[in-house]
């Protein structure tokens, strides 16, 4: 993967103090304004005119960037403010159904209530009824076959 050549050049290019300042300078613009604004300002940098190979190292610096998974800081922050805002959003509704559901069961309780008491009641006659009748069928079958 790595020969002697490419081991040299990349020691040398990191052991440059011009190369590592537009180093930390495209890192620093790739978390703060984003992948676009890097590559823009790597293209422009005096630096690059300097090291042949180098726009190469940063393209692949790029990509390692976007394989982990790293974000701008600002994306970041958009996005945690986004989080911030739909969690206050979420907690705002529950506040609401809980106060809905408070006056429901207050005003209406009681004859909901008894209303469910009553769904239950002929749920139960209607199960006893099934239980009577399969009993009887039971029965006749069984004295049929007698």
């Amino acid at each position: 993967m790595f020969n002697g050549d490419l081991t040299k050049f990349m020691t040398d290019l990191f052991s440059n103090p011009l190369f590592k300042r537009g180093f930390l300078e495209f890192y620093l613009k790739m978390q703060q304004e984003g992948i676009d604004a890097a590559k823009r300002f790597w293209s422009l940098s005096p630096e690059k005119s300097i090291y042949p190979r180098a726009p190469e190292i940063f393209e692949k610096i790029i990509d390692f960037y976007i394989i982990l998974g790293f974000v701008p800081s600002f994306k970041y922050e958009q996005a945690l403010s986004e989080n911030e805002r739909l969690a206050e959003e979420n907690r705002f509704l529950k506040e609401t159904l809980k106060e809905l559901q408070t006056v429901i069961f207050t005003a209406g309780g009681k004859s909901l209530q008894e209303s469910w008491h009553a769904i239950i009641d002929k749920q139960f006659e209607m199960n006893k009824e099934i239980a009577r009748n399969f009993f009887e069928l039971f029965r006749t079958l069984k004295s049929e076959a007698h």
